[in-house]
């Protein structure tokens, strides 16, 4: 089981790809929440961009 401090690098890492993944996008502006959630689903489940 990770330490406090780990767990909060993974959770930071996690943020910074999901930021990454959506600047990748240059075209689209803005993203609706069921986007994000799609993202996120993706993101965990290795399908992301």
């Amino acid at each position: 089981m990770p330490t406090d401090r780990e767990s909060n690098e993974i959770k930071k890492s996690m943020a910074y790809d999901l930021i990454d993944i959506i600047e990748s996008d240059s075209e689209k502006t803005s993203y609706s929440p069921e986007e994000i959630k799609t993202l996120i689903k993706a993101y965990i489940t290795g399908n992301a961009k």
